[in-house]
């Protein structure tokens, strides 16, 4: 007589819930890694459905400990303690910190190695001709989720816009995502950094808008307490400020720096050029025969008097620090020559004029912007006459 197998034990199903409770628990755990433990453990109303939570949790090193250690403390029951046994033997496996149960009948109580509290996260990005530029702060300083402060601020116009809230990890993800794409790319710079470029815009803000920023009032006592704000630019600490030759910069060099996609936007204001070009435009249109030498002369002088009133002395300094920030955004993408060149040309913005001949880095943003609209302008009229051109024909049966 043959002897009788024996029967597999089946692995047991997860236990079926009432849809209510279920309701509860997929809500528990869906956000509950950017979740307060204490608050989730509130929720769960026995140990029954505490011990179900357990089984479902996913093996995270971080927020699955807390939570853990959360239940631990609130239910005493012995079924609870094995699944976080289980649990916390399953995260061994995976190579998580975790030191277990002590053995022997009185067992103390679990004790988990928690996850270290993140680093503050500052990020900024590329700027633009009127000293635009988006930054990005990130704050763990709670077991929910993230303080986020991020703006569109300005060393000339001010605060732009700001907010400052709580995100879930997953939304400040998106959002730093997003951020990158529109006004990026963005850098990771220190808090210190950060801070500098807020207060530097909060400062002008200050100066020329009657409303107040709110909700950067709100991150600002917190970053004065902790961050020393820098005194210089932060480019100098990784290119010494005496390995880059003082010195007129090129043409063909300001030409190379400029074509950069990053550069993009550097040009005037329109309608603080347009005076200008309207002059130099109503040459050709004199009542007064010219003939080139004294159009050239007359362009010339007309240019002399926009740069002169565009660029004043407090425009060319925060031209300096402009390029010395685009010099450190491209040393932080890897693109040392570049920080170089923008690096070599910030240390001629204030360069005074000489009587024959205007700064060349000046006369170079004068000049491109002018033949910016002007082209622009061109192309314009260009289409127009082409439409109608097409519009006029006449269709002969």
């Amino acid at each position: 007589m043959r002897p009788q197998k024996k029967s597999k034990k089946k692995k047991s199903s997860p236990p079926s819930l009432p849809a209510p409770e279920e309701a509860l628990l997929t809500s528990l755990l869906q956000d509950f890694e950017d979740s307060d433990p204490a608050r989730i453990v509130e929720k769960l109303p026995d140990s029954r459905l505490a011990r179900v939570l357990v089984e479902r949790l996913p093996l995270n090193d971080g927020s699955t400990i807390h939570l853990l250690t959360a239940i631990h403390e609130r239910f005493q029951d012995k079924q609870v303690h094995k699944a976080i046994k289980r649990v916390l033997f399953r995260l061994e496996k995976i190579g998580v910190t975790v030191e277990g149960f002590s053995s022997g009948k009185d067992r103390a109580p679990a004790v988990f190695m928690p996850a270290e509290r993140e680093k503050p996260v500052a990020q900024l990005g590329p700027i633009d001709s009127n000293g635009f530029r988006a930054v990005l702060i990130e704050l763990h300083r709670a077991m929910k989720g993230v303080d986020l402060g991020v703006g569109l601020i300005s060393d000339e116009h001010g605060i732009q816009q700001f907010l400052f809230a709580n995100f879930s990890k997953k939304r400040t993800k998106q959002i730093k995502e997003d951020l990158s794409r529109d006004v990026g790319p963005l850098v990771e710079a220190s808090l210190s950094h950060a801070a500098t470029v807020l207060e530097k815009a909060y400062s002008r803000h200050t100066e020329i808008h009657s409303n107040t920023p709110a909700e950067y009032l709100e991150l600002r006592p917190w970053l004065l307490e902790n961050v020393s704000l820098l005194d210089r630019a932060i480019i100098y600490d990784s290119v010494p400020e005496g390995s880059v030759p003082e010195g007129t910069v090129t043409g063909s060099q300001l030409e190379k720096l400029f074509q950069h996609s990053l550069f993009e936007s550097w040009v005037d204001d329109f309608e603080s050029l347009k005076p200008f070009m309207e002059d130099i435009l109503k040459l050709d249109d004199s009542p007064i025969l010219l003939n080139d030498a004294q159009k050239a002369d007359r362009a010339g002088e007309i240019k002399k008097k926009g740069i002169e009133e565009l660029f004043p002395a407090p425009k060319r300094a925060l031209l300096k620090n402009r390029l010395e920030e685009m010099a450190y955004l491209f040393f932080k993408l890897g693109d040392e020559e570049s920080a170089r060149l923008a690096l070599a040309t910030a240390l001629t913005a204030e360069q005074e004029d000489t009587i024959l001949k205007p700064n060349p880095l000046i006369e170079f943003l004068f000049d491109r912007s002018l033949n910016f609209y002007m082209n622009s302008a061109k192309k314009a009229a260009e289409e127009s006459d082409t439409k109608d051109d097409a519009s006029s024909g006449i269709i002969l049966p």
